[in-house]
Order: C-alpha cells, then structure tokens, then sequence
C-alpha cells in the first residue's frame, strides 16, 4: 500500500466516511450487465446450491439444488444457468465492424458477481462442466459443457487486469473508494456499502453493525452463513430428502417451496446491493483510456467465440510448463498497461505513484529545443533536452522510457540524468516523439521553461517473449516417456463423477 493510499484509509477511519481514491472509474460498466450471485453449500467443495441471475433490479432469476450432493440435480441446475448465460453470451454475437481476419464484435457481455469468491465459485462451476459428456452413461444438456467453457474463459480474461467482461463489485467499488477497515473486509460486500452508501437513516457505525449480522445482511457468497446451515438450510435439505425419498409429489412440492424461500431470503439483500453498487459506479464518470481496452474486449470476445463456432476444443486441465510461462508474461504485461493508462487518465492515481517515486512531477526550469542528434543511419533528428526541477522522490534511472499526460498525445522522453540539488531533484529528459516530422519541432510539442508537466514510465511495446518448442522442454517440466500426460486437452474420464449420490 503507498503512502497516499494509506492516507486515504487513516481519514476514512477518522471521518467515518469513505474517501475517494480515484477520479475516474478505469473499468468498463456496461449498459446490460448480467449479474449472477451464485451460493455454494458451505463445507461442500464445488456444490452449487443456488444462483440468482438477471440483467435488471427487477428482473432475476433464482434457480435452486434442493439437494446439492445429487449429481444429476446439480446439472440440472447447470444447464438451467448456462441457457440463461448462453442467451446472454449469444446476444452479443450479432453485428461485427471489420472485414475479414480484423473483423469483431462491436460490444462484449460483461457478468457482475459480488465478490472474488463469487469469480471463484463460477471457476469451480466452469471446471465441473466444460469435460462433460453430452452422451453415454454420465451424459449431461447439450449447453454444459458449452457454457462450462464459456465460463472458463471468462474466468481466464477475470485475471487479466484492465479486462471487464467478468468482475467482481467490491474490487470496482474498492478500487474508487477508500474505506476505514481492511483489504480483506472489503471483499464483504455489505460491510463496503456500509461505508460509502449507508442506508437511510443510519450511520457508518450502525450500517457496519448490520453487515456483521448474518440475520439482516447474509453473506453475499459464495457460502452461506454456518448459522443459516445449522438452523434452516439442513434441517430444509432432509425434509426435501425424505420427501423424495417417499415420492409423495405433495410434500416434495411443499419441501421444494420451502427451500426455495429460504434461499431467496439469503440471496435478495444482496441482490439489492448489488444494483445500488451498480447505480453507484455509474455516477462516476469512466476513464478516457477504458474505451480502448473495451476494444481489446472486443477482439479477445470474438476470438474465443471463432474458435468455439469452429469445434475447439474445452480449456486444457492445466497448463504446461510453456503454456504457464507464456501466461504468466500476457498478465504482466496487462498488469503493466493498466497501471499506466490509469496513471496517464488520473491525477488522483498519478499522485499515489508519484509518491512511491514511479512517477514524477515539477516545473521546467531549462530547455534546449534546437538540439540535434545523429542517428545510426546518418539522420540528423530533433532531440531536445528539458531540465525539471521536482519536489518528488525519484526511483527512476536513466535510460528509463516516459510519456506524459501534460503533453500532446505521440510525446515521448527518456531520462537522460538524476541529480538531487538540496531538497529537490533535477531530471533532465530528451523528448524523442511527439514534435512532428521536420526537423524543426512543431509549436506546443517541446515544454517549455516555467511550464509544469508530469511523466511516468512507458510501458511501451515489448516483444513477444520466446519459449522453448514442447519437445525442448527440460524433463523436470514435461512427463517421462512412459508416464501419462496428465496435461493433455480432455482427460480420459472426463465423463466421469468421482463423488457425489448419482441417485
């Protein structure tokens, strides 16, 4: 946490009030988001127990297991969510921009969950779905393994930072609003809408009172609350087996009614949450650079629907070595990217990374905007010095590549010397893009003395890095030559349920 950050969070807890962090929402919130709160038996690794899904505050669906250890319940439900997820996914499969190879969707879904557990639960949903089979003795609905891929994509691009197809609330309300409570109780949704939108009538303190009691604010998921299990949801769990068990239809209609309000009464407030946090992000205005990773949205959303419309196949079981270090250079490069476009569009962000001494700030105190240089193929080209005097501290070297948000797009510097004059620093840059294509650099394109600017580092382009071939692999990263490839696409028992009543 930086120091500003920091700041934030001590005046939050002083004030009883959240603070703002940012000026901008640097996500994407769209018009017709599809929001789903899933519920997960606690204790019950990868059951699913219900869902509440919609695209309105008024609009929801709830579906319900009556009995979550059932396999064939719990692929009902599955294939019940995954044609309400499906119809949504292909209702954006319509009007494409571009010709051929460069064509794509113009707009991408985006699903709301309420927090990062609720991105894990639809993980674990993704991964029960996508090997199933939709024939022989363990076959399931045509749409699930369909829709466990889709999951398993849209959990894949969740990790991806800048990307707003799948997202959690809490880490976009978070991510605006400082709170006075920890990283790790802001992943309760009710406890974070306490701080920044307290309901009527009651203060910061109340509101937090209320949050922490599973009676008036149940938790928004994944797992229900171990006092809800113990008191209401198992003893409701037997009554639906025994009447199962029995056949009566009556008291099996009866039983499933029951289970049915008990769970609407868990998952409704945080329903209500959810679209006030939703009307809440609204009110803040998006980031200018959002709108160019939403194309990049875009472009990921058509590839991977391409790629399904042609018979891929389903997400591999885990990566290999290759496929592992190839991702883990696509997530920081993400990673990199959006922390400079968030920087570059918000001087609220600007000032936190100028505080950790990424980013710098000051007032031009000398320019040379003649000078020339040479270039290896004999082109003499404008590259001009500028000096800045700056309060901040520095943890740039030289050499190190910047943009800035005080100047034209196209401007380009790199760090040319670091000299510490008392208590402030002197940073001499050479601006070498941005000032046209004569050699006389156009009016506006060069700071000039007395004119005060910010820079950040560049993320810049990088190259592809390149990996080994899969047969090049050292042996301590691929299996021998008489083991199974426990990496292979689609496992041998894919159609396979290894726990659970099959009954």
């Amino acid at each position: 946490m930086s120091m500003l950050s920091a700041l934030a969070h001590v005046e939050a807890m002083e004030t009883m009030e959240a603070v703002h962090q940012t000026e901008f929402r640097h996500r994407r919130l769209s018009g017709r988001p599809l929001v789903i709160i899933p519920l997960t038996m606690a204790g019950e690794a990868g059951a699913p127990l219900a869902a509440m899904v919609g695209t309105a505050k008024r609009d929801m669906t709830l579906l319900v297991v009556p009995q979550p250890r059932n396999r064939d319940q719990r692929f009902t439900f599955a294939a019940d969510l995954g044609r309400i997820v499906m119809r949504y996914i292909d209702s954006y499969r319509q009007d494409r921009r571009g010709d051929g190879e460069r064509s794509y969707y113009s707009d991408a879904p985006q699903i709301l969950v309420p927090n990062h557990g609720g991105i894990k639960a639809l993980a674990d949903l993704g991964r029960m779905c996508r090997f199933r089979s939709t024939s022989g003795p363990y076959a399931v609905p045509d749409v699930v393994p369909e829709f466990g891929m889709w999951l398993t994509f849209l959990v894949d691009t969740a990790e991806m930072a800048g990307t707003s197809m799948l997202l959690p609330v809490t880490a976009m309300l978070s991510e605006h609003w400082a709170t006075g409570q920890s990283t790790l109780e802001d992943q309760n949704l009710a406890s974070l809408m306490a701080w920044i939108a307290p309901p009527d009538g009651l203060s910061v303190e109340q509101a937090l009172a209320d949050a922490e009691n599973p009676d008036i604010c149940p938790p928004a998921g994944p797992a229900t609350s171990p006092e809800f299990d113990n008191r209401h949801l198992a003893p409701a769990i037997k009554r639906f087996d025994a009447a199962h068990t029995l056949g009566d239809p009556h008291e099996l209609t009866t039983a499933q009614a029951e289970l049915r309000d008990l769970v609407a009464e868990q998952v409704k407030p945080t329903w209500r949450m959810m679209w006030t946090a939703i009307s809440l992000l609204r009110s803040v205005p998006e980031a200018p650079r959002a709108a160019k990773r939403f194309e990049r949205d875009c472009v990921s959303f058509t590839s991977y629907s391409d790629y399904r419309d042609a018979g891929g196949f389903p997400q591999r079981k885990r990566d290999t070595a290759i496929g592992a270090a190839q991702r883990l250079s696509r997530l920081e490069r993400a990673l990199a990217d959006f922390e400079a476009d968030m920087a570059f569009d918000d001087p609220f962000v600007l000032a936190d990374r100028r505080s950790a001494g990424e980013a710098f700030a000051g007032t031009v105190q000398e320019s040379e905007p003649g000078r020339m240089v040479t270039t290896a193929k004999n082109r003499r080209v404008p590259r001009p010095y500028v000096t800045l005097r700056t309060d901040d501290p520095i943890r740039l070297a030289a050499g190190t590549k910047l943009i800035s948000p005080s100047m034209p797009a196209g401007h380009k510097a790199v760090i040319a010397s670091v000299h510490p004059d008392g208590d402030t620093t002197l940073v001499t840059v050479e601006v070498t893009g941005g000032m046209g294509r004569s050699r006389t650099p156009n009016s506006g394109t060069v700071p000039e003395p007395g004119q005060h600017l910010a820079y950040l580092p560049d993320p810049g382009w990088r190259p592809t890095p390149v990996f080994p071939a899969s047969d090049h692999t050292p042996w301590t990263h691929s299996p021998g030559p008489d083991e199974p490839d426990t990496d292979s696409a689609v496992p041998e028992d894919a159609a396979a349920e290894e726990w659970g009543h099959d009954d």
